[in-house]
């Protein structure tokens, strides 16, 4: 009785010593509060975002890269994360903020160098904000894209007519390439037919990653880490020599599920591309191009089977077909029935196959000449068959077994740089001859 008597002294005095506020709730304990000056240094860096009430670090333009392309001049600002773009204009001028963000002592050297471009300037503002200001007087139109994957903002800078040397004007004795080689003046954009395309998109999927390795090798060769570096040997290629942007579904070695794959390349080609292939797509967007490409190795049970070959999406041509579709999908054959038959009869617009059936074919035949040169190979030609990824991507979109690495001389091969790199010098030429003939 005593001790149900104290009990209920207790709770009688714990609710009189909240209700009086004089005592702190369970819920809060007495912690010590801080001050900003009792923050740590690196902390009273963090700034608050009051758009989204959630705390950000700075970001920082780690680099700014230029280059002139036929029809354009790209600017590239590198950024540590994302970062919030306002847009001011007048008739003279467009400015282009990024708020809490700050130029990198490489970045500000670079802005400096004689041969940055004309039209463009890069400034550092107040409350750690890089204003970008365009010239529009000097310019005969400009594009602005906020790329992620890596995070960047890049600017594309087409000059006018006038800017372009007049044709009876002598040459200099300097030779043309050394020339304002990062300021050219570009001509209009070409048409359709041309061979340059400023307006392109390649999304490149490395397959696998993770917690998930692929097939692997007998000397313990994983097709994951194989393909995300002949997938970066591609993106460097593509960068380098070719109008065009191009973005990796993942970068480093992390598990991404064939949804997000799709759901990444999907976005990535709205944005570039428009809505859909059809003829209800934004006029700004309507001549651009929009390719999806996914590198894969292949195994099978004969180790002496060797080769490559290609696919686009289609019913399997053969049960070995099936086969490897299934292995990349990631599902058993003795349990597919319905997800199989969801796929195969959920129809595609004629043209995405059509397309995508030009493009396998153009980038086999052209893979396989590029490594012919070097190496003995065998095609095994362009097939069909029901691959996730081929089917719920909209657009152009192939799938390559760059190679059998259940094959102990081809695993020997994957496993080296320089075929990584012929074998991505060979898939770079085939997109480029598919858009030369588009």
């Amino acid at each position: 009785m005593k001790n149900v008597l104290a009990l209920a002294l207790i709770s009688c005095a714990v609710v009189w010593w909240t209700a009086t506020g004089s005592g702190t709730s369970f819920a809060s304990p007495p912690y010590p509060v801080l001050s900003n000056t009792a923050l740590p240094a690196q902390v009273l860096l963090v700034k608050k975002n009051p758009a989204s009430g959630q705390i950000t670090a700075p970001r920082t333009v780690k680099s700014i890269r230029h280059h002139a392309h036929k029809n354009y001049t790209r600017v590239v600002l590198d950024l540590t994360g994302r970062v919030a773009v306002k847009k001011t204009k007048n008739s003279r001028k467009e400015t282009i903020s990024l708020a809490n963000v700050r130029l990198s002592k490489r970045a500000q050297q670079r802005i400096k160098g004689k041969n940055f471009p004309r039209a463009i300037s890069i400034i550092p503002g107040d409350a750690e904000t890089v204003h970008i200001v365009l010239d529009l007087q000097a310019l005969r139109t400009y594009r602005i894209l906020t790329l992620d994957n890596p995070d960047r903002v890049a600017v594309d800078l087409f000059y006018g007519k006038k800017t372009a040397p007049a044709k009876s004007k002598p040459r200099t004795t300097k030779p043309a390439e050394a020339v304002q080689r990062d300021d050219a003046p570009v001509s209009p954009a070409p048409p359709s037919g041309s061979t340059t395309h400023a307006g392109v998109l390649v999304i490149i999927d490395p397959g696998h990653g993770g917690r998930d390795p692929g097939t692997t090798g007998r000397t313990g060769a994983k097709e994951k880490a194989i393909v995300l570096q002949i997938s970066k040997y591609l993106r460097d290629l593509i960068r380098k020599r070719h109008e065009a942007e191009v973005l990796l579904t993942r970068t480093k070695d992390v598990f991404l599920d064939l949804e997000k794959r799709v759901g990444f390349a999907n976005t990535k080609k709205q944005e570039w591309c428009g809505k859909d292939m059809g003829s209800n797509v934004d006029a700004t967007k309507k001549s651009r191009t929009c390719l999806f490409i996914s590198i894969h190795v292949n195994s099978h049970p004969q180790r002496s089977i060797h080769g490559l070959e290609m696919y686009h999406f289609g019913k399997a041509n053969d049960p070995r077909a099936l086969e490897v579709a299934a292995r990349e999908n990631g599902m058993k054959l003795e349990n597919d029935s319905p997800a199989w038959q969801f796929i195969i009869t959920d129809t595609l617009t004629d043209r995405k196959l059509q397309e995508s059936r030009t493009f396998a074919k153009t980038a086999n035949d052209t893979i396989i000449a590029t490594l012919r040169k070097h190496y003995t190979i065998k095609n095994h030609g362009v097939k069909t068959a029901p691959f996730y990824v081929l089917r719920f991507t909209n657009m152009p979109s192939i799938l390559a077994e760059v190679g059998f690495i259940s094959n102990s001389t081809e695993e020997k091969r994957l496993k080296t740089k320089a075929f990584q790199q012929k074998l991505a010098e060979g898939i770079y030429q085939g997109i480029q001859a598919y858009l030369k003939n588009m």
